[in-house]
């Protein structure tokens, strides 16, 4: 997707602003809110009627942790496309790593997890994804 310069520093700054928010987030003391949210989440699945077998506390958190970083490969891509979906999932993995670390070597009320690393990388894969295919449908016809 080609943006103009000045769409593009309003994708910096939304990028930064999000990036800023997460770590907030992502590298908070406890992970007391965050399970809240995701017991939220799984309440308005409910509402929504989705199936009571889809909405455990952990695919519910799963899924929360897959979508938390979509924004950031999505508005990356719009920012540097020339990474690619491989680069931005690259990315976003590199980045779910570094929290797992800081949060399990310097937050001790929280807890490392594989699956977190997993789930933040699919929604890398999916922010990504969503930017290269969106671009596909939008590009003018040469």
């Amino acid at each position: 997707m080609n943006t103009s310069g000045r769409h593009r520093w309003v994708f910096v700054i939304a990028l930064a602003a999000y990036s800023a928010a997460l770590a907030v987030v992502l590298l908070a003391p406890t992970s007391g809110r965050q399970s809240e949210a995701a017991s939220w989440l799984g309440e308005v699945g409910t509402w929504v009627g989705v199936p009571e077998r889809f909405l455990t506390q952990s695919r519910v958190e799963f899924v929360c942790n897959a979508l938390i970083l979509m924004p950031v490969s999505a508005l990356g891509s719009l920012v540097w496309p020339r990474a690619g979906w491989r680069g931005w999932t690259a990315y976003t993995f590199l980045i779910s790593c570094t929290v797992e670390l800081t949060q399990g070597l310097l937050l001790p009320d929280r807890t490392v997890a594989t699956a977190d690393v997993v789930a933040n990388t699919l929604g890398g894969l999916g922010g990504a994804l969503v930017v290269g295919i969106g671009s596909r449908l939008v590009r003018p016809a040469s």
